[in-house]
């Protein structure tokens, strides 16, 4: 192999991704905002969603870029999982349009008088209406366009001298070990140039020189499937959990559509020829390749269709981060709703898992450094949604007078709790100035204590017991703001840590007196039989 031939190889790749990557961007620029809008508002149902996927991914000519889209989008909460698995898997059937591309345009045609106007006209544009962005993405693309294309004839220029060196290693005969280079290749190709459409081009364009079996060819094409794979990977490693799901999908979907091409080689490849025996009479291999390259992700789309929703459950299962746990209900089910006093039961063992993971924000918060740190908001919102919209459920046919009675209650303390969380973001450990700034500190910390410890006291006591809390800590809470203002007008105190001491002192004792709000609000039902049964059991599995 020469310098030359190199240089040839090296530089035709070179302006195939220059001229994907042109393309790619110009035609972003040129669609505007019309490419979020077809996502938001084409992947409403699962035909609509793959339709979208084959159509932009076929006019942008990169499935990778759709990819990254959507996992952006799924990260910010735009497309739901089922919207975003159709989209990818219909960006996968549409990333064949660069194969045809090839097979009927670029080694058919004198690539070099196509290439050079459109890269000529292109940047011409792309000069002119620099002010605007959409003609100067058009621009953009019409030079992509032509830089590809120049590609294609760089390409294959090369591909034919590399052959003429190395012809009998590549055009013998063909074994089990040639055919599973030819599909690492495939795969190492598309991992390096992070882009299928650029791989499954570089092999038509190696196809073209007639020299190459086409089974090979045929493996490497399988390879730019599986290889493809890597895009997703790498920009899902630092994603949400939804969006590592859709990459699980990307994933699934071509290895699937890669194990029934291989399953399938003989047969597809048959039928590739025939189907494009009609405009393709001297059977070029870049043209059944094309089709072979089309019918095997189509094979693959069916497959995920007859999957369909087992599927998305499969795939719901999986990444599943603490948040989304918490947010699931464990105890409430459409089926108890008809029955109030279950439901009553369901609502309050709910209430009560969503207690315990307010408490122990609190708890953590406590210990820490920096208010905020360490703790997102919202964290018990989605349940806390979940529990109304079942009480909604409840509430839209008759109830017993006990079970009407006790929702007002249990509304509340969630209400506290979702308080709870907020007020769990201002806390932090004290600094040593801070602490010493007041003895009573200690007597407000363990008021929080007890508070989320609970009162401990029957029904008829709990009212009380409760009040007794709320006053201790109301008034450990008085005696470290008088400490510290009493501090700071001494000079003990900084002023200007003086609004922060009040702001912890005020939310210890805010979380005290929502604790001990809760207990009473909860406290009354959770004496059900069945409930506290189940409470039980609960926590001695957790033991």
């Amino acid at each position: 192999m020469t310098p030359v031939v190199i240089a040839s190889l090296l530089g035709g790749i070179g302006l195939f991704l220059l001229g994907m990557w042109l393309m790619t961007e110009g035609l972003k620029l040129a669609a505007g905002g019309a490419l979020q809008a077809v996502l938001e508002s084409w992947t409403r149902s699962a035909p609509r969603g793959f339709l979208a996927g084959v159509l932009i991914t076929a006019l942008l000519q990169s499935s990778s870029a759709v990819t990254v889209a959507t996992l952006g989008f799924v990260n910010a909460g735009l497309l739901s999982l089922a919207q975003a698995v159709w989209l990818i898997i219909g960006a996968n059937v549409g990333t064949t349009m660069t194969g045809w591309l090839v097979a009927l345009v670029g080694v058919k045609i004198d690539v070099t008088a196509l290439a050079l106007p459109l890269i000529g006209l292109g940047m011409l544009g792309r000069l002119a209406f620099r002010g605007r962005s959409r003609l100067f993405g058009a621009g953009q693309a019409m030079a992509g366009f032509g830089a590809f294309f120049l590609g294609v004839g760089v390409l294959q220029g090369g591909f034919a001298d590399l052959l003429r060196d190395v012809g009998p290693l590549v055009t013998g005969d063909v074994t089990f070990v040639s055919l599973l280079a030819a599909l690492a290749l495939g795969v190492v190709v598309t991992v390096i140039t992070q882009s299928s459409s650029a791989a499954i081009a570089i092999a038509l364009t190696a196809a073209a020189t007639g020299q190459i079996p086409l089974a090979m060819t045929a493996m490497a094409v399988i390879g730019t499937n599986i290889g493809s794979t890597s895009t997703a990977i790498l920009a899902a490693l630092s994603a949400t959990p939804a969006a590592r799901r859709v990459a699980m999908a990307h994933v699934i979907f071509n290895v699937t559509a890669a194990v029934g091409a291989l399953a399938l080689l003989s047969p597809l490849l048959w039928l590739s020829g025939w189907l494009t025996a009609g405009f393709n009479p001297q059977g070029e291999t870049p043209a059944i390749l094309a089709m072979f390259h089309t019918l095997f992700n189509l094979l693959g789309a069916l497959i995920m269709a007859l999957m369909g929703s087992r599927l998305i459950a499969f795939l719901q299962r999986r990444f599943v981060s603490a948040e989304e746990s918490l947010a699931k209900p464990r105890y409430l089910d459409s089926t108890l709703a008809p029955v109030p006093a279950l439901a009553l039961r369901g609502l309050v063992l709910e209430v009560d898992r969503m207690r315990e993971a307010a408490f122990a924000m609190v708890v953590h918060r406590r210990g820490a450094k920096e208010a905020g740190a360490a703790m997102a908001e919202g964290r018990l919102q989605p349940l806390g949604r979940e529990i109304r919209n079942f009480i909604g459920t409840m509430s839209a046919g008759p109830l017993p007078d006990a079970v009407a009675n006790a929702l007002p209650d249990v509304i509340r303390a969630v209400q506290h709790l979702e308080e709870i969380e907020r007020m769990s973001l201002r806390l932090r450990t004290p600094p040593p100035g801070i602490t010493a700034a007041s003895t009573s500190w200690a007597r407000l910390r363990q008021a929080l204590a007890d508070s989320l410890n609970g009162p401990g006291a029957n029904a008829a006591e709990l009212e009380l017991a409760c009040t007794r809390l709320i006053e201790v800590a109301e008034q450990a809470y008085q005696k470290v703001k008088t400490d510290l203002l009493q501090a700071t007008a001494r000079g003990v105190l900084p002023i200007d840590q003086l609004d922060g001491a009040l702001d912890l002192a005020d939310a210890l004792r805010r979380c005290a007196e929502l604790a001990a709000k809760t207990h009473r609000r909860l406290g009354p039902w959770e004496g059900h039989p069945d409930t506290a049964h189940e409470k039980a059991q609960r926590h001695a599995a957790a033991e």
